[in-house]
């Protein structure tokens, strides 16, 4: 179902429309606006587009640096699984006493 959805960025409206949750879309200012902020408070004077692609910028290095460590999380769980099927695999091939 698409949601039409109304939020504010920097003192702007914006509508937008959806097919996913609207509280995801209200999430994602809040997030957005909050890196602004930051930015703004860090006292770096700078027009609202370039201010926009250095919270770009901040948010697509987070979300690598999140990728890249789920990856490397799902590898040492394929490996342990790797590690447990042969263990198991050793023990029903192991002789019953």
């Amino acid at each position: 179902m698409t949601h039409t959805v109304d939020f504010e960025l920097m003192g702007r409206r914006y509508t937008v429309r959806t097919d996913d949750d609207p509280q995801h879309v209200h999430e994602a200012a809040a997030m957005i606006q909050s890196q602004i902020d930051d930015l703004r408070r860090s006292g770096a004077a700078v027009a609202s587009d370039r201010l926009l692609v250095l919270v770009a910028m901040n948010l697509a290095g987070e979300l690598i640096h999140k990728q890249s460590a789920t990856v490397k999380d799902i590898e040492g769980l394929i490996s342990s699984l790797d590690e447990l099927v042969s263990q198991a695999e050793a023990l029903a091939k192991a002789p019953l006493r």
